[in-house]
């Protein structure tokens, strides 16, 4: 679980070589398209140049949801109200013993008590220890889609989006669903190796290896968490790949900006694109 959300977060010194952004094109139409991180270091602007390129190439920006829209009180209280327990429920209803109990000492170390965190749902949790171990790290500036979000308002391009941000929001609820105990056991483990499990995805970004990405951050979900696997991954791009291909046969030049693993692994973007003919060749 944590290796799929370290890919959606990994660090542009790598993500943003050449191996992260392809042109994908036929009969004369083409596009840009390449994955995004959600936040970034400090150090780590301003982002190399090939997405600058790409992006004063196109017409139009397109990301997965509209970034400003996560920042709105309106928002801000749907997510309290979607992944918090009502009704006097906690998660002291929904875990095991054994696992409130290593809950709390992870937390104890880190400075937090069980009590602060107790009505959030086990989604919400997986979130909260990802990102306190990101901004241990110094992950907590803007991140690359927010960034040409900015960008594409201040000169004026024209942005579209894949979805909205409740239907993202459904997705993260839907994360530890069933899987409870589960995940929140193996995302305490997996946190404490952050900075190594980001190592191994930088590699396979480095080395431009889509199959080594697709292994290190993806065949263990799709293994343990089929259901989740569909409803986070293949059933967004499923859902996007008509739109993307409608892209292709407009006058118009796409910047499209996704997740890093909506693009990699056999139901991935590039694969599908490269079934259907297109073709998909690094920028």
């Amino acid at each position: 679980m944590l290796k799929y959300l370290l890919a959606l977060l990994i660090l542009p010194s790598v993500c943003f070589s050449q191996t992260s952004l392809w042109k994908v094109s036929k009969n004369g139409h083409e596009l840009y398209l390449g994955g995004t991180i959600h936040v970034l270091k400090k150090e780590d602007y301003p982002l190399p140049v090939e997405f600058t390129e790409a992006f004063e190439k196109a017409d139009q920006l397109v990301l997965e949801a509209n970034v400003d829209m996560a920042k709105t009180p309106e928002f801000g209280q749907k997510v309290a109200k979607l992944l918090t327990y009502t009704a006097g429920k906690s998660l002291k209803d929904v875990l095991k013993q054994n696992t409130l109990i290593k809950l709390e000492k992870h937390l104890a170390a880190r400075g937090i008590k069980l009590d602060q965190l107790i009505n959030y749902k086990p989604s919400m949790i997986v979130l909260v220890l990802s990102i306190i171990e990101l901004k241990k790290i110094g992950m907590v500036e803007v991140g690359v889609d927010e960034h040409f979000h900015i960008k594409a308002k201040q000169v004026g391009k024209s942005i579209e989006y894949f979805e909205t941000v409740d239907e993202q929001l459904s997705f993260i609820s839907a994360m530890s669903f069933g899987n409870e105990n589960e995940i929140i056991l193996n995302t305490i483990d997996e946190v404490s190796q952050i900075e190594p499990m980001m190592a191994v995805i930088k590699m396979a970004w480095l080395n431009g290896d889509e199959v080594k990405m697709t292994e290190v951050a993806i065949a263990d979900m799709a293994r343990d968490y089929p259901e989740l696997y569909q409803t986070i991954l293949v059933k967004r791009n499923n859902r996007w790949m008509p739109g993307i291909e409608r892209m292709l046969t407009n006058k118009k030049v796409e910047l499209i900006l996704v997740g890093s693993m909506h693009l990699v692994g056999r139901h991935g973007l590039l694969q599908q694109l490269r079934s259907k003919g297109y073709k998909v060749e690094l920028f």
